[in-house]
């Protein structure tokens, strides 16, 4: 006769329930229900035996079992397996350089100066890259694996820049006009749309400054039950991709983390090229896109099916306090890119009644029926840094809330080629005929 099922547990040294406990309810429920309509004394005589017949079906290999905790074994092993996560999950490992840091880095600043405090609680890492990286209709993030699906974007950072790239082939290219030496740290990827002439040509930027900032691990701000309690406090995750700005999906949605400014006219920051000269903007000054990116994560993705929803912006609460929403915990350097153009007279029209308008657009305007040249600007990222540069400006920079730019780690070392573009600050051929698939 079949031995009674005995009560389990959870000390038992041959069964876990703690890891079998779904498997064996879902199993034990299911000979319940169809026992019970058999009568009480069926339902009270739950053995191997009459559970057998029930569970074959479902799992074969718990069928032919003599013991308990060998039921217990098959019926998980028979449990289907959570699926994978269609995206990245941190943590992404590190990847170390296989060079030295004094190959990599020269004295900051000639002489191993350290730099100045940013802010009491936030500190502020900073870098110039050159404006003559790739023109490309590719976008490795929304279009990954589908050359040419893309409107034209301008790359900046690493210089392998193709529908296919990811994280792992940015580690291993060395190339990059952001930090332009072989013994490069910085080989992440950043792109935007291209900004176009009406006469069909690009104009490249003569520079980008890209910058990573946040508040310091023993700032209030990164101190949980503290009333100004933010987020919590993190590095830049390791192979984290994301677009910012304008979103194509919601095209009409309200744009955050994306403007337009001059340095001259009166001032502020625009939606769009149009209303930028006419706040007086003129040949001369200096064009500016800022694009900021959102400083919270849920903490998990490194990617997402929209390429957004794994990020967020900090929000100001009831009490004027600003912190991350509840399902992105994390508070992480925010990235913040401002690319530059010197203004020309052929940039700006004027209409009969005297209106200023913009005679330059940025290559996905197109698909915001509408809309004002300028109106679309957005911003892709791809983290690709290799471990001691990253780990240097967050320890030293970030931590310790120091005011570091041009490359400067605040370590007294600073990156190479990542203070000024070779050519100087003013791009010398910035106007370039569109490539062929062009939008």
């Amino acid at each position: 006769m079949a031995k009674p099922m005995r009560a389990l547990s959870a000390s038992s040294s041959k069964v876990r329930p703690f890891r079998y406990v779904r498997a064996a309810f879902l199993a034990v429920f299911a000979a319940l229900t169809t026992l019970l309509p058999l009568g009480p004394a069926a339902a009270q005589s739950l053995t191997l035996t009459n559970l057998r017949p029930v569970i074959a079906p479902l799992c074969p290999r718990a069928g032919a079992v003599t013991t308990i905790a060998a039921l217990f074994r098959e019926l998980a092993a028979c449990a289907p397996k959570p699926p994978e996560p269609a995206f990245p999950q941190a943590p992404a490992p590190d990847v170390p350089a296989s060079f030295t840091v004094a190959q990599g880095t020269v004295p900051s600043w000639g002489n191993g100066a350290i730099s100045g405090i940013y802010n009491i609680h936030e500190g502020a890492f900073r870098f110039v890259c050159s404006g003559d990286g790739p023109l490309a209709n590719d976008d490795p993030v929304i279009y990954f694996g589908k050359p040419g699906a893309a409107h034209l974007h301008h790359v900046w950072g690493n210089r392998l820049f193709d529908a296919s790239l990811t994280p792992e082939r940015l580690l291993a290219s060395a190339s990059t006009n952001c930090n332009d030496t072989p013994f490069s740290f910085n080989r992440s990827s950043y792109w935007m749309p291209a900004l176009v002439h009406d006469s069909g040509e690009v104009i490249r930027p003569d520079l980008i400054s890209v910058y990573y900032k946040r508040k310091t691990r023993a700032s209030p701000f990164c101190q949980p039950g503290n009333i100004a309690f933010m987020g919590e406090c993190e590095a830049l995750p390791n192979r984290i991709k994301f677009v910012f700005g304008w979103d194509q999906l919601r095209p009409t949605a309200k744009v955050r983390g994306a403007s337009w400014y001059c340095t001259g006219g009166s001032g502020g920051h625009f939606p769009d090229l149009d209303t930028v000269f006419q706040s007086g903007c003129k040949a001369g000054d200096l064009l500016i896109a800022n694009t900021i990116a959102p400083n919270c994560w849920n903490g998990r993705d490194l990617d997402s099916t929209d390429h957004r929803s794994h990020m967020a912006y900090g929000d100001y609460g009831d009490d004027g306090r600003p912190r991350c929403p509840a399902t992105h915990p994390k508070l992480i350097p925010q990235q913040e890119n401002k690319a530059q153009w010197t203004v020309t007279a052929d940039m700006i029209g004027t209409r009969p009644d005297g209106t200023k308008y913009s005679r330059i657009r940025l290559s996905s305007d197109h698909m915001l029926p509408g809309g004002k040249p300028g109106q679309t600007l957005h911003a892709d990222y791809m983290e690709a840094w290799l471990e001691q540069g990253k780990r240097a400006w967050h320890d030293a920079c970030i931590e310790k809330a120091l005011n570091c730019s041009g490359g400067d780690l605040g370590n007294g070392r600073q990156l190479i080629g990542a203070g000024q573009p070779k050519y100087g600050w003013v791009h010398p051929s910035p106007r370039v005929a569109a490539p062929t698939h062009h939008n």
